[in-house]
């Protein structure tokens, strides 16, 4: 299927790891161009040398999402080399760890509320004005199926998640009226460098709490990314789309 993405301008946040790295992947692909916004200066360069050698148009910019100027110095890089933002993927975010809500202390939350709300807030409110002087764009947010579900050891992770899905389907109202589409997107437990220390024994537990016998691959996840950007589900918007081998099933 041809997605329509060729010459589309896709800005990705997290885009030097994980998920986002396995998404840029799959734009350049489908003939999209890419703007690789990390705060890994060392995987940016790894990263926009993989898009390149699959014929991949791709910059690359450090930001901290926590940062609202570098927020909005990623837009002028995607204006500037491109001439505008058509997607963003707002994928920059953290675990925090496991541990019960308990053992924890409020300076320990600050990290991950910082990261996964103020950086999906922030890279939001950057992009959308490139996106409302074209009249079109679409807002992808990354959250999760604990943003759902609520998972233990994972309270303040699921809250900010969880978060995460109430300003998508808040701020897709606000948007509709420019033709911006707003989505989430919620994966279950993927295999990415977030979840590097499982171990085989966690891995074979987990999988036996989903339905499909296995946890997520990048690939799973930057699919349905891809199909979302498309204008093949041009009437998609305000959704938490879980992406979890059926284990929410919400």
């Amino acid at each position: 299927m041809e997605l329509g993405l060729k010459n589309k301008v896709a800005i990705i946040t997290g885009g030097a790891s994980g998920l986002g790295r396995e998404t840029a992947r799959y734009f350049v692909k489908d003939s999209a161009r890419v703007v690789v916004a990390d705060v890994n200066e060392e995987n940016i360069g790894k990263v926009l040398n993989e898009l390149k050698e699959l014929g991949g148009e791709a910059e690359g910019i450090r930001v901290d999402v926590r940062n609202y100027g570098d927020c909005e110095r990623m837009v002028e890089l995607a204006k500037g080399r491109f001439g505008g933002c058509d997607v963003l993927v707002a994928e920059a975010g953290i675990s925090g760890g496991e541990r019960f809500f308990l053992d924890s202390m409020p300076q320990d939350w600050d990290a991950v509320l910082d990261i996964n709300i103020r950086g999906v807030l922030n890279s939001n409110r950057a992009v959308a004005p490139a996106m409302i002087e074209k009249k079109k764009g679409v807002i992808i947010n990354i959250a999760s199926e604990a943003g759902k579900l609520g998972e233990k050891r994972m309270v303040v992770y699921s809250a900010s998640k969880g978060a995460v899905i109430g300003f998508t389907k808040a701020f897709s109202v606000e948007m509709g009226r420019f033709n911006i589409r707003v989505n989430a997107v919620c994966p279950g437990v993927t295999m990415t460098p977030m979840t590097a220390g499982y171990s085989k024994e966690q891995i074979e537990k987990s999988s036996k709490f989903y339905p499909l016998g296995r946890l997520g691959q990048p690939e799973d996840i930057a699919a349905m990314i891809t199909f979302l950007a498309s204008d093949q589900t041009s009437w998609v918007t305000g959704q938490a789309i879980s992406v979890s081998g059926g284990f929410g099933r919400s």
